[in-house]
C-alpha cells in the first residue's frame, strides 16, 4: 500500500482533531461536574437522571405542601386555644355573678364585660389566615364563618366541608376545620323549667323559690335515662316529660314522674334538709316564709301531701355559645326586680348562671377536643417534614451518581487530554517537519 504525504497529513489531522475533542469534552465536565450533556452520550443515565429530577421536584413540592399546612396548623391552634383562654374567663364572670350579695349595678357591669369577651370569641371566630380566608369557614373561605343579624342573633355561614393537602405520596392531612362542627353542632346543657308549684307558690301558682341545677354530672344521667324521645329524637309524642315533687308534712319529698294530679312511678325520694330539696342532681330553695303541709299524719298514709312543684325536662338543643351569651347578658342587664316579674314562673337567674357555665363548659370541652385532634397532626406533619426532606437529599444523592463527575477524577481526565494533545501536536511538527526539499537544500 501507497503511503503519499497527503494522507499522513489527513491521519494526523485527524488524530490532532480527536485529541481536541476529548480535551473539550474533559474540559466541559470539569467545568460543570456533569458527566454528560445530551442523551447521545449516555441514554441510560440521562434517562434515570430525569426519573430522579422528577423525583426531587415531586419531594421539595411535598416539603412545600407540609409546610403551608404546619402554618395553618400553628395558626388554627393558636386560635383555639385563645377561644378556650376567652371562655374560662367568661367562666369566671359567671361564677362572680352568681353571688347573691351583687346589686344591679355590679351585676351590669359583669354583664358589660361578658359582651365584650362575647365580641371577641366572634373575632377570633372569624380568624382569618395570611391570604384573608377565614380558617373556620370550611370550603367557603372568602365568607366570614359568623354573621350577626341586625337583632343580634349570630348565623353560622360555615359549609361543614374541609380543606386537605398532599404532603407526600401516599399522605393526605388535613388543614382546616369546619366551624360548623367546632361551635356550632354543640349541644346545650341539659335542663329543666318548672311549670307550678301548691304551697311554695304565689296565688297564682307560680313558683316562688330559688332552683337550679347544682350537680350536672348527676343531672346528666337523670336525664338521659328518663328523658323520653321520639323516632326523630325529638319529645316522644303525647309525652311532656314532666315531673312532680311532693313535699310531705313531716319533712321529707318525693320525686314522681308525671304531675301532681297524676303523679307515676316513684323515681327518687329524700329528706328536705336546710330549707332545700336536693334530688337527682337538681335543688330546690324554698321560700323563707314556707311552711310544710297542714293535716299530715305519719300515722296514717292516706292523709294529703298537697304541696308540690311541677317540673318539667326541656328538648335537648344545639347551637352557638355567641347566641347564648347575648341571652345571659340581657339577663344580668335587667334589674333583680324586672328579671322576677319577667320569669318567676319558668326560670330564676341562678337556674339560668348555672346552665350558662354548663353551656361554656360544653363549648370549652369541644374546642378543646379539636385543638388537640389539630396539635396531633401538627405533630405528625413534623415528622412527615423530615421524611420529604430525607427522601429529597437521597434522590439527590442518586442523580448525583448517575450523572455528576467526582471532581478529582475530572480533573485527572483533563489532565490526560490535554497531555494526550500536547503529544499529538508535538509528534505532528517532528514527523512533517522532515522532507524531500529539506535534503536538496
Amino acid at each position: 500500500m501507497r503511503v503519499s504525504t497527503s494522507m499522513q497529513y489527513q491521519s494526523h489531522l485527524n488524530y490532532l482533531q480527536t485529541a481536541n475533542t476529548k480535551v473539550d469534552q474533559a474540559s466541559t465536565q470539569y467545568n460543570t461536574g456533569l458527566k454528560f450533556q445530551t442523551a447521545g452520550q449516555d441514554p441510560g443515565g440521562m434517562a434515570a437522571k430525569i426519573k430522579y429530577q422528577a423525583d426531587i421536584t415531586a419531594y421539595e413540592r411535598y416539603g412545600d405542601n407540609a409546610k403551608v399546612v404546619s402554618d395553618a396548623l400553628d395558626q388554627e391552634e393558636t386560635a383555639l386555644g385563645q377561644i378556650w383562654d376567652v371562655m374560662s374567663s367568661i367562666q369566671t364572670r359567671l361564677i362572680q355573678a352568681i353571688n347573691g350579695t351583687l346589686d344591679d349595678g355590679s351585676r351590669q357591669a359583669l354583664a358589660e364585660d361578658i359582651k365584650q369577651s362575647r365580641d371577641q370569641l366572634y373575632s377570633l371566630m372569624n380568624t382569618k389566615n395570611a391570604e384573608g380566608e377565614y380558617i373556620f369557614s370550611g370550603a367557603q373561605s372568602d365568607i366570614p364563618t359568623y354573621t350577626v343579624t341586625s337583632d343580634g342573633n349570630y348565623i353560622c355561614n360555615a359549609d361543614g366541608s374541609t380543606k386537605n393537602v398532599n404532603v407526600s405520596p401516599t399522605i393526605t392531612v388535613q388543614t382546616t376545620d369546619s366551624g360548623l362542627n367546632i361551635f356550632e353542632n354543640v349541644m346545650y346543657a341539659y335542663d329543666f323549667v318548672v311549670r307550678g308549684a301548691s304551697g311554695p307558690s304565689d296565688v297564682s301558682g307560680n313558683y316562688t323559690g330559688e332552683f337550679t341545677v347544682s350537680d350536672y354530672d348527676q343531672f346528666n344521667a337523670f336525664f338521659k335515662d328518663e328523658f323520653k324521645y321520639g323516632t326523630g329524637g325529638e319529645a316522644a309524642p303525647g309525652t311532656d316529660n314532666g315531673y312532680v315533687v311532693l313535699i310531705n308534712g313531716d319533712g321529707t319529698f318525693e320525686l314522681h314522674d308525671g304531675d301532681e294530679m297524676r303523679p307515676g312511678s316513684l323515681v327518687a325520694e329524700g329528706e328536705i334538709k336546710d330549707n332545700k330539696i336536693e334530688v337527682m342532681g337538681m335543688s330546690f330553695t324554698l321560700p323563707n316564709d314556707y311552711e310544710l303541709p297542714s293535716g299530715f299524719d305519719p300515722n296514717d298514709p292516706t292523709s294529703p301531701k298537697v304541696d308540690s312543684i311541677v317540673l318539667e325536662l326541656e328538648q335537648p338543643s344545639q347551637g352557638n355559645i355567641l347566641n347564648k351569651l347575648t341571652e345571659i347578658v340581657n339577663k344580668l342587664s335587667l334589674p333583680q326586680d324586672e328579671w322576677d316579674s319577667i320569669n318567676q314562673s319558668t326560670s330564676s337567674l341562678t337556674h339560668d348562671l348555672a346552665e350558662m357555665q354548663q353551656n361554656i363548659e360544653l363549648a370549652k370541652k369541644q374546642v378543646d377536643t379539636y385543638r388537640g385532634m389539630v396539635g396531633a397532626r401538627g405533630a405528625n406533619i413534623d415528622a412527615i417534614i423530615q421524611s420529604d426532606e430525607s427522601l429529597t437529599d437521597i434522590k439527590k444523592e442518586a442523580k448525583a451518581n448517575v450523572s455528576e463527575m467526582d471532581a478529582f477524577e475530572a480533573v485527572s481526565n483533563l489532565l490526560v487530554a490535554q497531555n494526550a494533545l500536547q503529544v499529538a501536536q508535538q509528534s505532528y511538527n517532528l514527523v512533517h517537519s522532515t522532507t524531500l526539499f529539506d535534503y536538496m537544500r
